[in-house]
């Protein structure tokens, strides 16, 4: 994750890119009002380039689409209602006007597909934002114009999307489902010097999301953030952390299994790129080991520090069997030693 752009929007998408995340985050936080026309059961996720194809993937805007039913009893129509999340993990007076860019594009979409509608499908936008400071802007359309005259004003189009800005909330009002709730309070608390006193609450609130991979998912998905995306927890404070909450020991072996795969994985791609000249299956070969190498190392460094001379020296020496066995024992080792111990 550390070679995203943005860290933060990344892990808003991975998650509240999930429908039953973000059905959960709706749930709590759409007005009863609108809540009791719209059936978050037909949620629907919108592929990005349908919100804005000429962003970078990391773009923090998600859309969804649900049913809407005006009319209680009797017959009832269906009607479509698009929900606009944009995330901001910082203040951007041009907010505004770039939901409205997304809204357009929406519209635009749908009567390229209807071209005979004569009427367009509602959306309701909302910010989730959770920066270090407090949101400064004005989030309503008018705000923005240079001049303030209240009869050209009216002539041009107004909106104000919802604002919820996450760090400015106390914890028990932070609302959402538990996946959803667990999410925002870990993106609330980033930006903190509070974080690892906080976390062990946060995640032992989530203890049931442990009991299905999706939780499980989630929850690794949020450890990565915060080792490798933002750099807020090391591996050792992050195993202090996981001891002081809900079965800290199951996860933390969990994770560390999931880092070393994810890592793995990345040096992998590394290793082919640099060996496609020399050919894909000796590429492959050399990608593993230097994959199992890159990733031993930087375990290793995290763990123990600085690695001692004869530490660097057989790591250059061994082979991809005794790298494999080095990067089990780092698991439960208690120190350098046990590692590479005969």
């Amino acid at each position: 994750m550390s070679s995203v752009t943005n860290p933060h929007d990344h892990v808003f998408r991975q998650t509240f890119g999930q429908p039953e995340v973000a059905a959960g985050y709706f749930r709590h936080n759409l007005p009863e009002e609108l809540l009791e026309h719209v059936d978050l059961a037909t949620l629907e996720r919108i592929p990005d380039s349908f919100v804005d194809p000429e962003l970078h993937p990391s773009a923090s805007d998600l859309l969804y689409a649900v049913e809407y039913t005006p009319v209680q009893g009797g017959d009832t129509e269906t009607l479509l209602l698009y929900l606009l999340l944009e995330h901001k993990s910082y203040t951007d007076p041009m907010t505004v006007f770039q939901i409205l860019r997304y809204m357009v594009r929406i519209w635009e979409k749908h009567c390229a597909e209807h071209p005979k509608a004569t009427k367009l499908p509602p959306v309701y936008p909302m910010i989730i934002y959770h920066g270090a400071r407090p949101w400064q802007h004005p989030v309503n359309f008018h705000s923005l114009f240079t001049v303030q005259e209240p009869a050209l004003l009216a002539r041009l189009p107004e909106f104000s999307p919802v604002l919820q800005d996450v760090s400015r909330l106390d914890d028990r009002d932070v609302r959402g489902g538990v996946s959803a709730r667990t999410v925002l309070l870990t993106l609330k608390h980033v930006f903190r010097d509070d974080l690892p006193e906080r976390l062990p609450e946060i995640l032992a609130q989530a203890r049931e999301m442990l009991d299905n991979d999706n939780g499980r998912e989630i929850i690794f998905t949020l450890l990565y953030y915060l080792t490798e995306g933002t750099g807020k927890l090391n591996e050792e404070t992050l195993g202090a952390v996981l001891e002081d909450s809900v079965h800290g020991g199951n996860i933390m072996q969990s994770f560390l299994k999931k880092y070393y795969e994810q890592g793995l994985e990345q040096g992998i791609q590394q290793g082919v790129q640099q060996g496609i000249q020399q050919g894909v299956q000796q590429g492959m070969q050399q990608g593993v080991v230097q994959g199992e190498l890159l990733l031993l190392s930087r375990q290793l460094r995290k763990r123990f520090g600085e690695l001692p001379e004869w530490a660097e020296q057989m790591l250059k020496e061994a082979s991809g069997g005794m790298l494999e066995i080095w990067s089990e024992r780092i698991l439960t080792a208690a120190s350098l030693e046990d590692v590479f111990a005969d």
